[in-house]
């Protein structure tokens, strides 16, 4: 008791002391050793007893700075060996996420579901720490060299889960997690000579060229019909429709070529049938300020009515199965196969040299010749498909005309979404129309490791 007694009594007065000499140290003694040091500034009060209003925690988060594009904020631990994950997560990340998990908008959740979904997004995404420390995090800056992909986002006028979860020395996470609201500051609209145009068509869809000011940090784009883009954009707003979709590029990236696929342009983007796509854009300079803009695309069919046009009528999938209603046109045809392959295999094999012909016609392709000859359309049908992304390919050849192959990516459940590639023609580049693009103020084809 005695011991407690003046123990109470030298910390007291070392922090009465304070108010003398800002560098003065506070020290927390055990026998013979100093087990704890503190600032007498770093502390309001030293106690026996907790009171109820007052957290007791290993880690807190103090938002230091917030602008446009960047934040800065400090992880602060009890001592220097408390270990954390942290991160910064956008708004639109853990809606996702609640969609994902729970069907509903994070919004709409109660407390504990939506602490669930902003835990188990930083658990997906986070950096790690020790110790106290103060971070920046500026957009679009690259943290890892290896690849584009591993880039910041802090973009202006968004909302933000700034999060820090204790752990262990294995990175087990411990009881203690915690987050923050914050918001950056909205950007101003100024001019970049952003412009987005048609280059050409190759295997894997629609290529456009994009120029703008060199003061471009990067753009953000968000591609697809424009029917249902439009309906979407107009429900949810634009911001909700580039923050949960979009996807982010530099200008030289975008103007670049096998990053994606060898030869392969990276600014290629899918087209699935005839009919208007439009690409919404939005450029950030290194300020923060954003240009906006909308570019309408017209993909339309075959000049050229001898080449072999696939028409997919209908499409299902779920667990292990799938069926695919299609017509091929002209029904002469000399040859037509219809195969089932894991996606990451046909891409092993086109890098390999194989063509999509090839590829259609071997290993367990199915001869549909007599079928599309005769009613001119076919069902494929397989109860047994691997739990994994795959492609149907679909193959026609006429005399003349050349050949078409049409590849269909799935996975096999009833919630991601079906990916066509554009068709492919081996013997003639298929013929396509003038291009007619409408400019008002205002992705690409990317192989997937898995579901």
């Amino acid at each position: 008791m005695i011991k407690k007694t003046l123990f109470a009594a030298f910390v007291a007065l070392a922090a009465f002391g304070a108010t003398a000499q800002d560098n003065e140290n506070m020290y927390l003694v055990k026998g013979d050793r100093v087990v704890a040091k503190y600032a007498v500034d770093a502390v309001d009060y030293i106690t026996f007893k907790l009171p109820d209003d007052v957290l007791e925690q290993n880690i807190w988060l103090t938002v230091d700075k917030v602008g446009k594009n960047s934040v800065t904020y400090t992880v602060n631990t009890v001592d220097n060996k408390v270990r954390y994950v942290h991160n910064l997560l956008s708004y639109y990340d853990v809606n996702y996420t609640a969609m994902d998990m729970f069907g509903d908008m994070y919004d709409n959740l109660d407390d504990a579901s939506k602490l669930a979904c902003v835990q188990y997004t930083l658990s997906t995404n986070a950096f790690v720490g020790i110790g106290t420390q103060s971070y920046t995090q500026n957009d679009f800056e690259q943290y890892d060299a290896s690849s584009e992909a591993y880039r910041l986002s802090v973009t202006p006028g968004t909302k933000y889960f700034l999060c820090a979860w204790e752990v262990d020395e294995n990175l087990e996470p411990l009881d203690t997690f915690i987050y923050e609201e914050l918001e950056t500051l909205a950007p101003e609209k100024v001019n970049l000579n952003l412009d987005v145009t048609f280059a050409k068509y190759n295997d894997y869809g629609m290529v456009l060229d994009f120029t703008g000011d060199s003061n471009i940090l990067y753009v953000r784009t968000c591609w697809g019909m424009k029917e249902e883009m439009e309906v979407y954009a107009q429900y949810y707003g634009m911001d909700f429709l580039m923050g949960t979709f979009g996807q982010s590029w530099s200008l030289d990236f975008l103007g670049g070529t096998g990053d994606m696929e060898p030869g392969i342009e990276n600014a290629t983007w899918p087209v699935y049938e005839p009919g208007e796509y439009v690409m919404y854009v939005r450029a950030y300079d290194f300020n923060g300020n954003m240009e906006e803009k909308e570019f309408v695309f017209n993909y339309v069919s075959s000049e050229d009515e001898d080449v072999p046009v696939i028409t997919v009528f209908s499409k299902e999938k779920s667990e292990g199965h799938v069926k695919v209603n299609f017509e091929i046109s002209p029904s002469n045809v000399e040859e037509a196969y219809v195969r089932m392959m894991g996606e990451n295999d046909v891409d092993d094999r086109l890098n390999m040299g194989y063509t999509y012909p090839e590829l259609a016609m071997g290993g367990t392709a199915i001869d549909i010749t007599n079928e599309i000859n005769t009613m001119g359309e076919y069902t494929f049908v397989s109860d047994e498909v691997p739990e994994q992304w795959n492609s149907i390919l679909i193959y026609a050849k006429c005399k003349e005309a050349g050949v078409t192959t049409l590849r269909l990516n799935f996975y096999p459940d009833s919630e991601t979404e079906w990916n066509t590639y554009a068709p492919n023609h081996s013997k003639s580049v298929k013929k396509m129309k003038k291009i007619r693009t409408i400019r008002r103020a205002g992705c690409p084809v990317i192989k997937r490791a898995g579901k």
